[in-house]
């Protein structure tokens, strides 16, 4: 819910410049990004159900009986599975947050100057959601046997961590 409510203010602050003659040089952009904003803050809340989803099944695999040796390589890949899925939702989210993070700071650059406290807070909001969903990978991707998936992971989730140190350098920069 924080990415959404952080989509949602970017989305606010930009919203705001639309229409006016100071910010007609930038309206196309504002608009995509309101656009844009307001599609991601629609699918982290979708993505917030899929994760109780995906959650559910861990724990229904967690609960499967591993007294015999076949009992217990039955719940080895049952969790296995679940865990697959209860990693690709946060790391859509990961990539989402990142996102976010990128549009809150081009709405302080572009945008009114008397929101940058919103645009630059709702990177951050997204940047606190990000930490969340590095978390939850963290403890999912060590029970995946699919190699080819973790390295894809891993990548991923490299590639969004990178929007951590750009949240932090949009909020100071506002400070």
């Amino acid at each position: 819910m924080a990415l959404a409510l952080g989509a949602a203010m970017i989305q606010m602050a930009g919203g705001y410049s639309i229409g006016k003659k100071k910010y007609a040089a930038v309206e196309a952009d504002l608009v995509a990004i309101v656009s844009r904003c307001e599609a991601i803050a629609a699918r982290a809340v979708a993505l917030a159900a899929e994760d109780a989803t995906a959650y559910a099944g861990f724990a229904a695999a967690m609960k499967l009986p591993r007294k015999s040796p076949e009992e217990k390589v039955a719940r080895r890949a049952a969790l296995a599975e679940a865990a697959h899925a209860a990693t690709a939702v946060p790391l859509e989210l990961a990539e989402l947050c990142a996102e976010v993070v990128v549009l809150g700071e081009q709405t302080c650059r572009i945008g009114n100057p008397n929101l940058v406290g919103d645009a630059a807070g709702g990177g951050s909001l997204a940047r606190g959601a990000l930490r969340i969903c590095q978390l939850n990978i963290a403890a999912n991707v060590g029970m995946i046997d699919d190699d080819a998936f973790v390295q894809d992971t891993e990548i991923r989730l490299e590639a969004a961590a990178k929007a951590l140190r750009q949240a932090d350098t949009t909020v100071d920069r506002q400070l």
